[in-house]
C-alpha cells in the first residue's frame, strides 16, 4: 500500500477560510468585493501614469458590472464619483470629470407607504380608482367602451389572484357593487377577453390572453 502521509499538510499549515463578516463592510454592494480590493489596491501603486491606467480599467470594469447604469444621466460621472467614494477620494489620479463628495452623515428621506383603502385588494388600488372615474361618466357609448376597458382588467388581476374559476358573471356583480348599482353590466351577449386556462396559474407564471 502507498504511503500518502507526505501529501498531508501539517496542522500548523492549514489556512482557516476567511468569511465576508471578517471582511471590511462593502460601501457599494453592486460592484462586489473585488472591485473594492481593486480601487484599495489602485492606492498603493506609486506611479502616476500605472495607477491613472489601473483607475480606467477599474471603471471599465465597474461599468460592465452595473450595465444598467448606462440609462442613468452622467453614468460616466456616476462611475469616477463611485470610484473616489471608494478611495475615500484619495486616489491621485487625473478624473475626467471631478468627482462630487458623498455626504454619508446624512440618511435619505423616509419614504411613507401609500396607505389607500381597498374594498377587493386582489383588484388593485389603480383598478378602483379607474372604477370611480367609470362611475362618474354619463351614460352612452364611451362609458360603455371603458366599462369593458376595467371589467377586461378586472378580469385580469382576478386571474392573477385566483388562477381559475373567474368569469364575466363574477366581473359583472363585482363592478355593479363597486358603483352602487350606477352600473349594472351584462357580457353574456359580447364576452369580455378569454383566459386561456391554466391551472399553475401564479404572479410569476402568467397566462397569455386572448383578446
Amino acid at each position: 500500500m502507498k504511503d500518502f502521509s507526505y501529501m498531508m499538510p501539517h496542522p500548523e499549515e492549514h489556512v482557516l477560510p476567511t468569511y465576508n463578516a471578517q471582511e471590511p463592510r462593502l460601501l457599494l454592494p453592486e460592484y462586489g468585493r473585488m472591485v473594492q480590493e481593486m480601487a484599495q489596491y489602485a492606492l498603493t501603486i506609486d506611479n502616476k501614469d500605472e495607477r491613472q491606467t489601473y483607475a480606467e480599467a477599474i471603471v471599465s470594469v465597474m461599468a460592465g458590472l452595473c450595465p444598467q447604469m448606462r440609462d442613468v444621466p452622467d453614468y460616466q460621472q456616476k462611475l469616477w464619483d463611485h470610484l473616489a467614494y471608494m478611495t475615500d477620494y484619495k486616489l491621485d489620479i487625473d478624473y475626467p470629470c471631478q468627482p462630487e463628495r458623498y455626504d454619508t452623515s446624512q440618511r435619505p428621506q423616509h419614504l411613507d407607504y401609500p396607505h389607500h383603502k381597498i374594498g377587493l385588494r386582489h383588484y388593485g388600488y389603480l383598478t378602483e380608482a379607474a372604477i370611480d372615474i367609470l362611475a362618474a361618466q354619463p351614460e352612452g357609448p364611451e362609458r360603455d367602451v371603458l366599462t369593458r376597458v376595467v371589467a377586461n382588467r378586472m378580469k385580469r388581476n382576478l386571474a392573477d389572484w385566483k388562477g381559475d374559476g373567474m368569469d364575466d358573471a363574477k366581473v359583472a356583480q363585482d363592478l355593479e357593487t363597486y358603483t352602487d348599482g350606477r352600473i349594472c353590466p351584462d357580457f353574456s351577449d359580447q364576452p369580455l377577453m378569454r383566459m386561456v386556462d391554466n391551472r399553475f396559474r401564479t404572479r410569476k407564471n402568467k397566462a397569455q390572453f386572448d383578446h
